[in-house]
Formats: structure tokens, C-alpha cells, sequence
């Protein structure tokens, strides 16, 4: 047997206002060793994070375990990773510099570099004397009268001319008398 209950009234549904707060996502990712991109919430990955395979954090990326580029390894649960494995860099301490510095010769280094200063100075000396006495030979040429403009035309030369005239009259009348 069936019990029915009769209602005597009807009773209109009531809304209930709910305010959602506002999450504070941070949309992080990482580059798997395989190249996938992965997204997250937070600043970096590490147990209790869900790991999504979209921009909208929607799709969790499969059970399994990862490895991402930097070489820290993860176990996805769930879509959360239940275990984060960091790579561990072994720093090996650089030999100390002290035994370097003792097989410099710091002395030697300063003799050596003083050779080249000395040589530098004497340089130096050589072209202020090479200086002095082109100024003095500058001064001794202005002070002399200047020479005649090679465009006036020496007598010589007018003479010289006249002759190479003749000559070559002469020379153009010989070889006349030998063509007969």
C-alpha cells in the first residue's frame, strides 16, 4: 500500500542568494621533458597542487608520473600531485684560488711592466725633441723670403728652346738630303 500525502497549499520555490567569493588564481606553467605545457595555481609546483593540461584549468592531466625539463620528477594522483622529487645538484666547491696567486710572481710582473714604462718614456722623450725641432725649422723657413713662382719662365729655358727649335730644323733637313 501506497501512503499519499495531500498537500494543502503549494509552496513557491524561495531563492536563496549565495555570494561566491571571488578565487585567487595565479595561472602558473611548466614545459614537461617532452615538451608538454602544464598548468597550475600557485607560485611553483609541489604536493597538494592540481595540475591541469588547459589554460582554463579544466582538464587535469592524467595519473602518472612526469619529469619536467629541469629534471625535478612528480606523481599526479587524482589530477594532484601526491609526489614532488626535486633534482638535487651536487655543487663541487671550486678549488681555492690561494695556490694561483702563489705561483704569481708579483715582483717579476712589476719589473716587467716597469721595462715597458721606461721604454714608453724614452719614446715620449724622442718625439718631444722630434717636436722641438720641426717647430724650430718652421720658424727658420717663414723667416726666409719666399721663392720665385715657377710660373715665370726662367731665360734659360727660352733659350734651350730656340736652340731645340734650330735643331730640330737642322735634323728635318738632313733627312731631306738622304730621301734623294
Amino acid at each position: 500500500m501506497e501512503s499519499v500525502v495531500e498537500l494543502d497549499e503549494v509552496v513557491e520555490p524561495v531563492p536563496v542568494e549565495t555570494e561566491l567569493e571571488p578565487v585567487d588564481t595565479k595561472l602558473a606553467e611548466a614545459t614537461l621533458e617532452d615538451g608538454t605545457i602544464i598548468y597550475y595555481d600557485g607560485e611553483m609546483l609541489g604536493v597538494e597542487i592540481a595540475v591541469y593540461t588547459d589554460e582554463i584549468m579544466e582538464v587535469v592531466v592524467i595519473d602518472g608520473d612526469y619529469v619536467l625539463e629541469n629534471g625535478d620528477t612528480f606523481s599526479i594522483v587524482n589530477g594532484v600531485i601526491s609526489e614532488y622529487i626535486p633534482i638535487v645538484v651536487e655543487e663541487t666547491e671550486p678549488e681555492p684560488e690561494e695556490e694561483a696567486l702563489e705561483e704569481i710572481n708579483f715582483e717579476e710582473k712589476y719589473n716587467d711592466l716597469m721595462i715597458v714604462v721606461d721604454e714608453l718614456k724614452q719614446q715620449l722623450e724622442k718625439f718631444n725633441k722630434q717636436e722641438i725641432e720641426l717647430k724650430a725649422e718652421i720658424e727658420k723657413m717663414s723667416a726666409e723670403p719666399e721663392v720665385e713662382s715657377i710660373a715665370q719662365a726662367p731665360q734659360a729655358t727660352i733659350e734651350l728652346t730656340a736652340i731645340e727649335k734650330r735643331l730640330a730644323a737642322l735634323d728635318a733637313i738632313r733627312k731631306l738630303g738622304q730621301n734623294k
